[in-house]
């Protein structure tokens, strides 16, 4: 993995149009989203702004029901996929919606001050 020039710890939050920009290719990132489906290796992952991602989990070892809201740190491959680190599970009641806004705010370049 080529994570040069990523600080150790400090991962971008994204949502699935962020991360198929291309420009994340290579870093470790940070998915909030609802599990579509999860066969024990891949992960259909609905992200904040309703648009699906797929997240290699290799032989995860856990179980994932569809509906269970996570954040999912990973790699971003070459094929915009994911490979998965680190899975939190997050309460039923999160707001992808609110969560969304905030990643709009986050990676607005008029407020980067606020997010370094």
């Amino acid at each position: 993995f080529s994570t040069m020039a990523q600080e150790d710890g400090s991962y971008p939050r994204l949502n699935a149009s962020m991360l198929h920009s291309r420009q994340f290719v290579g870093k470790i990132v940070s998915l909030v989203g609802c599990v579509e489906s999860f066969d024990g290796t891949n992960i259909q992952l609905k992200c904040a702004d309703n648009a699906t991602i797929s997240v290699h989990s290799g032989d995860a070892g856990f179980n994932l029901p569809p509906g269970t809201f996570v954040e999912l740190v990973g790699f971003v491959n070459e094929d915009n996929t994911v490979t998965l680190f680190v899975t939190r599970e997050l309460t039923n009641d999160f707001d992808l919606d609110i969560y969304n806004k905030m990643l709009s705010v986050q990676h607005n370049p008029k407020f980067a001050q606020f997010f370094q």
